[in-house]
């Protein structure tokens, strides 16, 4: 059983061969499925010439592509089923990147025999989730939010060249808000029908542009992506870094860690039978069905034992589930009623309220201190639409009465360019993220005067937009019935 460990834990050579794996995969043609370029392109590939991946860089999707052996590739290449697979924005999301995942560290530890090394190698992953992590103290933390040393800064670290890339805009998370997964770990459901209460994504048919946005994938792994920034930042470009394999090694140990508390994957068969189409370590393709995938330790791996895992005792549930599929109802409570754009600073979104007597939502049950338990409160951000890589945006909830706001989390618009562009298979209308918003109106009600009328959302990007642009279709506050 090969084990996949935390890099910064590795005292072996696996990021030394990784490194030299990806230098020699690098080399070979475009058209090779065993190539850098074709693994990278089975993500997302794109020949956008804008520089706006990174403020004050001259990066562009197509200044990467162009680098490839053998490029341009035929269009019947690009067009085939085998490239722009990448599933966002749905309930496929870790299924897919999981087989991604297998049939890419296949193909390097081949590679790695070939350049006459160890016949186990494995993928590392890398917790950031340490940055949170209780048992590790400050200066561990911050440590958690820098990339692996062997990646390199603003120069390759030698002897792992093959682990840099020039076209990577920061080598350390902005924040530990940005590395948390906590939150999405302590869901119970896999898929619901609203967004925030669904660890694994909501219920859709293939999706490679991004629409609307489960817990995991929002936080962490949208916000580690736009983060970072740069090639990582576009779905077009990201799997040409090679962080982006042990970013997405640590998501999907995040998902065997969540069926490991005890959680249950959803049974619906339309999601056990679809397939996904890839090619194995000898450049053979082959299609896979979600079904396929669910247990780790079948596929042949497992991963070390790494905060944030938690076991069930005896086989049992963490909590009674009642429904796999989740039965919360919400109402709209308020809204916008125009789009907006956002600028790199604070940006108000000034809301409606719909009159109480058309509110089913227990508004009264928000607005006061007496109730045994808040109703839960969640803010939606609909239609978001743009273009260019954009760093973590923060999102806040203040009153008209006073100048302290509250954070409520943070939303990551990773594939924004390309949920903004209407194709065959998509309607380009945007993304769409929704926050849990009950604990940040719990401090709101404890200020004087408080009252959810006055409620206001501001919406901050942590970084400026630079040749990037926003524009918020709607934004909304649901209330639980």
């Amino acid at each position: 059983m090969r084990v996949r460990k935390n890099a910064s834990e590795i005292t072996d050579d696996t990021l030394l061969w990784y490194s030299r794996a990806v230098e020699a995969m690098k080399k070979k043609d475009i058209t090779d499925p065993t190539s850098w370029w074709y693994q990278g392109a089975i993500h997302g590939y794109g020949l956008d010439k804008s520089a706006n991946l990174a403020l004050g860089e001259s990066w562009s999707q197509f200044s990467i592509w162009q680098q490839a052996q053998g490029f341009p590739p035929p269009n019947s290449l690009v067009h085939s089923q085998f490239w722009q697979q990448c599933q966002h924005g749905t309930w496929y999301f870790l299924p897919w990147h999981r087989m991604y995942l297998q049939f890419f560290e296949a193909i390097v530890a081949k590679t790695v025999i070939e350049l006459g090394g160890p016949e186990n190698w494995t993928l590392p992953y890398w917790n950031y989730c340490d940055a949170n992590n209780p048992a590790l103290n400050d200066d561990q933390q911050l440590q958690a939010l820098n990339l692996p040393t062997e990646f390199g800064t603003k120069q390759p670290t030698p002897d792992f060249t093959g682990l840099w890339m020039e076209e990577r805009a920061q080598y350390t998370l902005s924040s530990k808000q940005d590395a948390s997964c906590e939150a999405a770990l302590a869901l119970e459901h896999f898929t619901t029908v609203q967004p925030s209460q669904s660890f694994g994504g909501v219920k859709t048919g293939f999706s490679h542009d991004s629409g609307t946005f489960g817990k995991l994938e929002n936080n962490p792994h949208n916000l580690i992506h736009v983060d970072i920034g740069g090639a990582m930042g576009d779905p077009n470009t990201a799997a040409l870094d090679p962080i982006f394999w042990l970013h997405h090694a640590n998501i999907d140990r995040l998902w065997q860690s969540w069926i490991d508390q005890g959680r249950e994957n959803t049974s619906d068969s339309s999601w056990l039978d679809q397939a996904f189409d890839f090619h194995d370590a000898k450049a053979n393709p082959v299609s896979v069905k979600v079904k396929d995938v669910l247990s780790t330790e079948a596929l042949g791996y497992t991963y070390s034992e790494n905060y944030p895992d938690v076991k069930s005792h005896d086989g049992n549930k963490v909590s009674a589930l009642i429904s796999l599929e989740g039965n919360e109802m919400f109402d709209t409570i308020a809204a916008t009623t125009k789009s907006f754009s956002l600028s790199s600073k604070s940006t108000s979104a000034k809301l409606e309220f719909l009159p109480e007597k058309q509110q089913v939502a227990k508004v009264s049950a928000l607005a006061t201190l007496t109730t045994q338990r808040s109703s839960q409160v969640i803010i939606a951000l609909d239609n978001i639409t743009g273009s260019g890589v954009v760093g973590p945006v923060n999102v806040f909830v203040k009153t008209f009465a006073s100048s302290e706001r509250v954070f409520v989390g943070k939303i990551g618009l990773f594939g924004l360019t390309q949920a903004s562009t209407a194709s065959v298979r998509h309607a380009g209308t945007g993304l769409n993220v929704e926050l849990d918003a009950t604990e940040a109106l719990e401090q709101l009600r404890k200020q004087s005067g408080w009252k959810i009328e006055d409620l206001r959302i501001e919406i901050e990007p942590n970084r400026e937009l630079g040749e990037a642009n926003v524009i918020v279709g709607r934004v909304s506050i649901k209330a639980e019935v």
